[in-house]
Formats: structure tokens, C-alpha cells, sequence
């Protein structure tokens, strides 16, 4: 869907831009090439376009931050790979697998530098905000990897981590945009929630389908605790897909909800329809052949 999109089409000339002009060596560059023409959804960069655009400014005002958050989300990939000893991603060899260990390692490192530079262009509130999600990604990442070696990972650890290793992003894509095109307090404020609201939908779903072993573009070794073992341990299998669907709906409610502030316009109605995207529509497309998985995520669209 959003693959159609003017913003899809833009996101994706900026950094192929952006990785031909760069001025770095050789073999970074290559590296560069591979991770980002490995694709991705970009949806936290399409976020920032439409939420800049919503609250009155252009593309061209907010394009830096839109190519920075895509950057150090890239970069928080190659180092999870890395982390999580993971050999495919989008059916493509992670870089460590392609390339090596401390390469992968060193370009998401530059990526997190670049995405720094980026931002640099705006004002120190940004920059700030920027910085501190950094932080809280790198701490969601570090609470993932001890979930599986300390016991008493619950249901509060891991939105604590989701919250951290998520959600900050979105929500500091949507709100930032807003803060750097207009002044309007409230606006930023629900675009926060829209983002905040999204980052926790989308990861419930993305840990329920791999819950479900649904994937089939993405490998690893490690296996990090979420919220469906955790139900499984208490209620079983159905019920822990069945209580994880209720709660994506209701985060998916909050974030759509969250726009009402808004006037109809095609970014409100895109930002909405992002949310379908990265949530009823990830659950359809990765649907299980398993007939009772099936029959509990199509009862996620009937109620």
C-alpha cells in the first residue's frame, strides 16, 4: 500500500541520494548500499513527512529529520543482527553475514553519526529529544537481551521495554516534525501519542507473529521474552494470541484516535491508514496456515 505513495517514492531518492553523494570510503559506502537497498517499509520516515505536512510545512523543512530517524533505525538493525546473531533480514544477508562482525558494527556506528549531522541543521530541542531516544533505544535493546537471562521478565518489564526499544522512535518522528514546521503545542503533543501509541501496536504485532513463527524474510538465533510466552505461561496458547490481538486494537484505537485533533486531510488520512498498515494489514498479510491461528487472527477483524 503505502509502497504507492508520493512519500514512499521521495524517502527512497533522498537515500539513495544521500548514500551516492556521501563522502566516505570505499567499503563503508558498499556497506551502505547493501543495508539500505535491503529495503524496509519506511515507515517512521513516511511518518515524518505526513505529520510535517499535516501541521502546515513541506517536505523540504523536515527531510533531514525524515533521512535521521530511517538512519539510526537502520543502524539499531545492524547492531541487532549483530547482537541477535541473525543471518537474514527482508530475505537478504544481514552484514555481519555479508561482510563481517566489525564492520557491521562500525557502520551502524557511522549511520547513528550521519543521523546525528542530519539532525544538527535544527534546533536544540530536536537535537536534544534525538539524542535521549537514542538512549532509550539502546536501553530497550540492553532490557530485550536480559529478558531471557533474569527471571521475572513480566508484563510491566516488557511495554517498559517495548516503550524504550519502539515506540520512542515513532513518537519522536511524528512529534518533531510538528515542533519544527509550527509552533502548536497541542498538535506535537498528539502526534506523540499517534507515534507512541503506533511503536507499541506495531511491536505487539511483530513479537505475535514471530510468536507464531510467520515469518519467513527474517532469521536468527536469539529469541528475547514477549508478551505472548508471557501469556502462554499464565492462560495458555489462544488466550495469549487472543489477549495480545485485544491489545494491538486498543493501541491501534489510541494512536487513530489520537488524530481526531486534526482536520481531514490526505496526510491525516494516511497517517490513519498507517496505522491499518503496520497493524491488521501486517497481521493479514503474515496470516499462518495453521487453521486454529487463522481462526484467532481473523477474529481480530470482527471485533
Amino acid at each position: 500500500m503505502i509502497e504507492k505513495w508520493e512519500e514512499y517514492r521521495v524517502v527512497n531518492e533522498a537515500l539513495d541520494n544521500l548514500v551516492n553523494e556521501v563522502d566516505a570510503i570505499p567499503k563503508v559506502k558498499k556497506a551502505l548500499r547493501h543495508i539500505i537497498k535491503a529495503g524496509g517499509k519506511r515507515t517512521r520516515p513516511i511518518i515524518v513527512l505526513l505529520s510535517g505536512r499535516l501541521c502546515g510545512g513541506e517536505w523540504s523543512e523536515v527531510m533531514n529529520v525524515a533521512l535521521a530517524v530511517e538512519l539510526i533505525h537502520t543502524a539499531s538493525l545492524a547492531h541487532d543482527d549483530v547482537i541477535d546473531r541473525g543471518v537474514v533480514r527482508r530475505n537478504v544477508e544481514t552484514l555481519h553475514v555479508k561482510y563481517d562482525t566489525s564492520l557491521a558494527i562500525l557502520v551502524g556506528d557511522w549511520l547513528i553519526s550521519k543521523s546525528v549531522e542530519l539532525v544538527s541543521v535544527y534546533n536544540e530541542e530536536v537535537i536534544r529529544d534525538f539524542a535521549r531516544v537514542g538512549m532509550m533505544m539502546a536501553e530497550g535493546e540492553i532490557m530485550d537481551i536480559d529478558s531471557i537471562k533474569n527471571g521475572g521478565f513480566g508484563e510491566e518489564d516488557y511495554f517498559k521495554c517495548i516503550a524504550a526499544k519502539t515506540a520512542s522512535l515513532f513518537a519522536y518522528s511524528a512529534k518533531n516534525a510538528c515542533r519544527i514546521v509550527s509552533d502548536d503545542k497541542k498538535a506535537a503533543e498528539y502526534l506523540f501519542n499517534y507515534g507512541n501509541n503506533l511503536g507499541i501496536a506495531y511491536q505487539l504485532v511483530d513479537d505475535l507473529l514471530e510468536y507464531l513463527e510467520i515469518f519467513e524474510d527474517k532469521k536468527s538465533e536469539f529469541e528475547s521474552r514477549t508478551l505472548p510466552m508471557i501469556y502462554e505461561e499464565r492462560y495458555g496458547f489462544e488466550e495469549a494470541v487472543a489477549r495480545t490481538l485485544q491489545l494491538i486494537r486498543e493501541y491501534a484505537n489510541i494512536s487513530r484516535k489520537s488524530l481526531d485533533y486534526f482536520d481531514d486531510c490526505e496526510s491525516k488520512d494516511k497517517l490513519l491508514a498507517m496505522v491499518d498498515f503496520m497493524t491488521a494489514d501486517l497481521l493479514k498479510n503474515y496470516v499462518s496456515k495453521n487453521r486454529e491461528v487463522l481462526r484467532l487472527l481473523e477474529s481480530y477483524q470482527h471485533t
